[in-house]
C-alpha cells in the first residue's frame, strides 16, 4: 500500500449516431443503443492543424505545473513520507526551468485536492502550450491518499476532458503519480549474453474528449513504489534527470522510455534488515492518449 522507505547506506536505491466512416460503412459502438453525446455538438478553439504532427508548444506561456506533495497524513496507518520534499524541490526546480508556473500545495485534504483541482480546469489556458499535475503521495491499487483520506486518481483528470476545459481542448494534459498501486514486489529476473559459438476541410476537425491526456505512476498496477528517504522516489529522481537534461530535445514519450529504463535498471532496494524487501526492482506504467509528439522546446 505505501511507497517504499528502504534503507539509505549510500547504494543508489529507494477507466451514437451512426455515420459513413471513409469507405463508405457505418462505425457501431458495443452497446444495446447508440446516441451522439451532447459534448459532440461542444467547439473549442483549434490550437493545431488537424494533421499536425506535433502539438503546437508556442503560446504565450508554458503553462500550470501543480505539485501536489504529501509528506504527513492524518490516517495512522500511514507513516510520513521522508525524502518526497526532495522530490517536490528538484521537480518544482526542473518545471521552472521548462517555462512552467509551478504551484506546490503540501499535505492538502482530499476535498482541497478536488476544488483546487476544479478551480484550476475553469481557469482560461488559452495562452498556455499545456498542463502538469504530479502527485507524490501514498497509494494503493485504484486510490491515491490525501492528508485525511483517499480518493480516485481519474477524479485528477475528470475535469480536463476537451468538453468541460474547452481552452486545454487538443493540448496535452500530463499526469505524473508518484505513489505505490499495491503491496506485490517485483524481484526482477537476470539476464544474460551469451555468445555465439555457446550457445480533410480546414476550418474544423473533432476529437475524443479523453484525448491528448499523458497519464504516468511511478509503478505498475498492483506493486510497490520505491522512495529513497534522502535521494527520493526512484521515479522521481529518473524523471528530473530526463526533464534536466533532455526535456526540451526529446519528444516526451521517448524521454519516459528512457525514465522507464533508468528506474528498471539502475535501482535496487537496499533493505538487508528485511530480506524480502531486499534487491527488488520496479518500472513505471505509461497510458498516453497523445494524438502527436510532444517536444516542450524552448521558451
Amino acid at each position: 500500500m505505501l511507497d517504499g522507505e528502504p534503507q539509505d547506506n549510500g547504494s543508489v536505491v529507494d477507466n451514437t449516431e451512426q455515420r459513413p466512416n471513409a469507405n463508405g460503412g457505418g462505425d457501431e459502438g458495443d452497446a444495446l443503443g447508440s446516441h451522439e453525446s451532447s459534448s459532440a455538438r461542444r467547439y473549442a478553439r483549434m490550437p493545431v492543424d488537424r494533421n499536425a504532427p506535433y502539438y503546437n508548444m508556442n503560446h504565450k506561456y508554458r503553462g500550470m505545473a501543480i505539485i501536489f506533495n504529501h509528506e504527513h497524513f492524518d490516517i495512522h496507518s500511514l507513516k510520513s513520507r521522508t525524502g518526497t520534499n526532495v522530490d517536490s524541490d528538484n521537480l518544482a526546480k526542473v518545471l521552472k526551468g521548462l517555462g512552467f508556473r509551478v504551484t506546490v500545495l503540501t499535505n492538502l485534504k482530499s476535498e482541497e485536492v478536488i476544488k483546487y483541482v476544479q478551480q484550476t480546469a475553469d481557469m482560461d489556458h488559452t495562452d498556455f502550450d499545456c498542463l502538469l499535475i504530479a502527485v507524490l503521495t501514498h497509494g494503493e491499487l485504484g486510490m491515491l491518499y490525501a492528508k485525511d483520506t483517499h480518493y480516485k486518481p481519474e477524479n485528477l483528470w475528470y475535469y480536463f476532458t476537451g468538453d468541460k476545459c474547452p481552452t486545454l481542448a487538443g493540448k496535452p494534459k500530463l499526469f505524473f503519480i508518484q505513489a505505490c498501486q499495491g503491496d506485490k514486489l517485483d524481484g526482477g529476473v537476470n539476464l544474460v549474453s551469451y555468445t555465439e559459438t555457446d550457445g480533410s476541410p480546414t476550418a474544423s476537425y473533432k476529437i475524443p474528449v479523453h484525448a491528448d491526456f499523458l497519464i504516468v505512476f511511478s509503478t505498475v498496477p498492483g506493486y510497490y513504489s520505491w522512495r529513497n528517504t534522502t535521494r527520493g522516489s526512484w521515479f522521481m529522481q529518473a524523471l528530473c534527470d530526463e526533464l534536466r537534461y533532455a526535456g526540451t530535445e526529446r519528444d516526451i514519450l521517448t524521454l519516459l522510455t528512457f525514465v522507464c529504463q533508468k528506474v528498471a535498471l539502475d535501482f535496487e532496494s537496499n533493505t538487508p534488515d528485511m530480506m524480502p524487501m531486499h534487491q527488488q526492482k520496479q518500472v513505471p506504467c505509461i497510458t498516453s492518449m497523445l494524438t502527436r509528439l510532444l517536444v516542450f522546446g524552448k521558451k
